[in-house]
């Protein structure tokens, strides 16, 4: 008698609330998840969490992946690289390493149009697809080319968003007025930081509408999900907190533009592609792709939809299906974001209450009934950070 379960291992590569869900739908499919050390909590808190250790670090070059790969005691490995370091680094890999430890990531060409934020505009521009004005911006010189009302209109976004977010914990700034653009241009330069002036299109959190899906290694889009942000933190310029599944149709042009983009620069694997629709002429403008898992990738499986596990499949050589079915109204919450992200809009129109229904279902980022284990390790890094901030407060070493 012959066993289903799969016998080629997944490694996971970094990642929160990304590598864990990674870690589920991967450890719930009956696969071997091995997670480089050191783990994040909420990854270790899993059940299907298998420590692997001797990793080179992230954002080291393919060729020490390559070697540390080559000496593993797996003959063949699937990589799922939850940052954009890993995926950066992934995507280097030679084709020879690539051959037995398949990473589930885009061919670097592709990858490098849509990681830099400057080769991205360059792209979008170049293929004609609704998105917003973006020009670069390395001094204050170069704001000379925006009008002050075209300025007032558009936000500092950074070329390498993982940088900056692990840095400043937002996905961008908006400056009062050209003398404040002009110094914060100094000031993130002086941390290495390269930033574009993008237009800020208007409208509240839920005109942001999301195209999360799988292209496999043949450049066919195997399946496709539309959401709807509902919350986001911080407000403005932040991360969902929460987003609930709607209808494909309603997105039906963005996913005209993720099919025209993705053509048009060769891209395969997993995507996440954010838009906003305009309210001043309702197109929806795309804004960025993550070209790796993201933070709601559970949402796809909890609507019924796992393109973790189609991702998988492909890598170790099976057939996908091709796939739009999934449940329209699911909702995912990352809760801890969200209780803050509902706490600073309260009383603003078009704020959701707190999701405590989706903190008990299959869509919750952190807590899930067959593995409660994130939880705990979210409380105890809840119970910590208070005492990090007194600490750093009083001038005190960790």
């Amino acid at each position: 008698m012959t066993s289903d379960r799969p016998t080629i291992p997944a490694i996971v590569f970094g990642g929160e609330v990304t590598g864990l869900a990674v870690v589920r739908a991967l450890g719930r499919a009956g696969v071997t998840v091995l997670v480089p050390q050191p783990a994040h909590p909420l990854v270790r808190g899993s059940r299907w969490h298998r420590p692997l250790h001797g990793a080179p670090p992230e954002g080291s070059a393919g060729a020490e992946l390559a070697a540390w790969l080559g000496a593993l005691p797996y003959g063949r490995s699937v990589l799922f690289p939850c940052s954009d370091p890993w995926v950066t680094t992934m995507a280097a890999l030679p084709a020879a390493v690539t051959a037995a430890h398949v990473p589930v990531a885009p061919r670097n060409a592709a990858l490098e149009r849509l990681v830099d934020k400057a080769r991205f505009g360059d792209a979008v521009a170049e293929l004609g697809v609704p998105a917003p004005r973006t020009v670069g911006a390395r001094t204050a010189a170069d704001l000379a080319a925006l009008s002050d009302e075209e300025l007032s209109g558009s936000f500092l976004k950074p070329v390498d968003s993982y940088a900056f977010s692990a840095r400043h914990g937002a996905k961008g700034l908006r400056p009062a007025d050209r003398t404040e653009a002009a110094a914060l241009l100094a000031a993130l330069a002086a941390e290495g930081l390269e930033m574009v002036v993008q237009e800020f299109v208007p409208g509240p959190p839920d005109a942001h509408v999301f195209v999360d899906g799988y292209v496999d290694r043949a450049g066919t889009l195997r399946a496709c999900l539309a959401r709807r942000r509902l919350r986001m933190f911080p407000p403005g310029l932040g991360n969902s907190t929460l987003s609930e599944t709607i209808m494909l149709e309603d997105a039906a042009d963005a996913v005209a533009t993720v099919e025209r983009l993705f053509a048009g620069i060769g891209f395969t694997g997993l995507f996440d592609a954010e838009f906003k629709r305009d309210e001043r002429d309702g197109v929806a403008k795309i804004l960025e792709v993550n070209a790796r898992p993201w933070w709601q990738l559970g949402l796809a499986a909890a609507a019924g939809l796992d393109l973790t596990l189609l991702a998988y499949r492909d890598a170790t050589g099976g057939e996908p299906p091709l796939s739009e079915r999934y449940r329209v109204g699911v909702r995912w919450v990352h809760p801890v974001p969200d209780a803050r992200a509902w706490w600073r809009s309260r009383g603003m129109g078009g704020n959701p209450g707190l999701p405590v229904r989706a903190w008990l279902g299959p869509g919750n980022a952190v807590w899930n009934r067959d593995d409660p284990g994130p939880l705990l390790a979210e409380l105890v890094i809840m119970l910590k950070r208070p005492w990090r901030r007194y600490r750093e407060a009083a001038g005190l070493r960790k």
